[in-house]
């Protein structure tokens, strides 16, 4: 019964994905320039309670099967405590990595904030990890959130402002095509300018969101009408977003999803190695594009941010500036620009660089390693390289409450190790 309780939320987590309802609370230190910064706004999402609820329910399982006190009563007792003493030097070094990272922080508090959550998608992964969820059920439920996001996503766009009653409560903003610092489509001939966001922050969150979540229910949907009908509406969505780089790296990750649902028997791993390469080469160009060819200010932004970030990163090159610290010290490389700068450098590595130095680099380029390494290759692929390669022209996969969850799902699935078994489930 606890069983099914604690899978029961977890999957009422991955329907309610998108959504951003939660309650902000607004310290001091959430402020940067005299204004209230969402980024460094300490808040509890709906999605944090049903993480609480997953992971709690989930040790009450584990204590009244007696896991861990038959454990500790065996006979290899002293064994298993010499494994983990022996094993508390690789724990200890990242431990004291963390603690002087939020010690040497100008935001100090901001700092911890941001550690603990990392901590508590942690808790999330490896939650993930021990209780292997079937991945096409991982794949419904996720299709649940496509298919009312993309719904929204479309009505916003024939609309041209948001729809407003029950989605409220999924976190919808209230907005219209005559928002200030609205979202909207670079082109005079069209009526419709409005960039749809759904229950996302920004219309990019959601191409992301899609980018990530197509290619999975591609190679899940054999004869399930309901997973055709998401697939359906969230081609319609992921085209509207406007958003260049979900439809480079979506558009190339669906292509080879498609090519591999057709053959089970396709040599994987160079074909994602293909995708990878082919992704990194049109996001190359495509930047290069518009960044020689565009007065936007938005790609203006960009590069002030990114060259922003480097000069932070050498104030502390070792440990960095302290994570969730990029836009507290961020008024200090851009003091003439307004409040509209005010927002992460576009990029994760850079944005881990910043925060946390050369060593929270090489940390994060382990924790990949290992995820590649230690799960055979299998349809997961697709999902982890399109977050990590959208991680180069945009935060969102570790800076929202959304595209943590997503990061934390994919790379949870993959390190479970369940690729391959998982493509052969009905």
């Amino acid at each position: 019964m606890i069983q099914r309780i604690h899978r029961l939320f977890f999957y009422l987590l991955l329907v309610l994905l998108p959504t951003q309802l939660g309650y902000h609370f607004w310290p001091e230190w959430a402020h940067v320039l005299g204004r209230r910064v969402d980024y460094l706004s300490p808040t509890l999402y709906v999605t944090d309670i049903l993480i609480f609820c997953v992971i709690l329910f989930w040790a009450i399982e584990s204590v009244s099967r007696g896991t861990y006190y038959e454990l500790w009563k065996n006979e290899k007792r002293k064994q298993i405590i010499h494994t983990i003493i022996r094993n508390t030097k690789y724990v200890i070094p990242p431990l004291v990595f963390i603690a002087l990272n939020i010690w040497f922080a100008s935001n100090q508090p901001a700092a911890l904030y941001k550690w603990l959550k990392v901590v508590e998608f942690g808790f999330l992964a490896w939650y993930i990890v021990k209780t292997k969820p079937q991945l096409s059920l991982v794949t419904i439920f996720l299709s649940v959130g496509v298919f009312y996001s993309s719904i929204l996503a479309i009505a916003q766009f024939m609309l041209q402002h948001s729809v407003g009653g029950m989605f409220w409560w999924l976190g919808e903003r209230t907005f219209s095509v005559d928002t200030p610092g609205i979202a909207r489509v670079d082109s005079d001939v069209s009526l419709f300018k409005l960039r749809p966001y759904a229950t996302f922050p920004h219309p990019n969150v959601l191409g992301g969101f899609l980018a990530v979540t197509l290619p999975l229910i591609i190679l899940q949907i054999r004869k399930k009408l309901f997973l055709w009908s998401s697939l359906g509406l969230g081609t319609i969505a992921l085209v509207l977003t406007f958003s260049r780089s979900a439809w480079a790296v979506g558009g190339i990750a669906i292509a080879f999803a498609i090519a591999r649902s057709m053959n089970y028997e396709l040599q994987i791993k160079r074909y994602v190695r293909i995708f990878v390469l082919l992704s990194i080469f049109v996001l190359f160009f495509a930047s290069r594009f518009m960044i020689h060819n565009s007065v936007s200010e938005s790609v203006v932004v960009r590069q002030e941010l990114n060259s922003a970030a480097v000069k932070i990163w050498q104030q502390s090159p070792i440990a960095g500036v302290g994570l969730g610290n990029f836009l507290i010290k961020l008024p200090e490389f851009l003091p003439k620009k307004s409040v509209y700068y005010l927002q992460p450098v576009h990029n994760i590595y850079l944005l881990i660089l910043t925060e946390t130095g050369f060593i929270g680099l090489v940390l994060f380029g382990w924790f990949i390693i290992s995820i590649i390494r230690n799960y055979e290759a299998g349809i997961m692929n697709y999902s982890l390289f399109t977050i990590l390669l959208l991680g180069l022209v945009d935060h969102y996969p570790l800076t929202l409450q959304q595209g943590q969850l997503l990061f934390t799902l994919v790379a949870g699935l993959a390190l479970a190790g369940r690729g391959k078994r998982h493509d052969k489930e009905t």
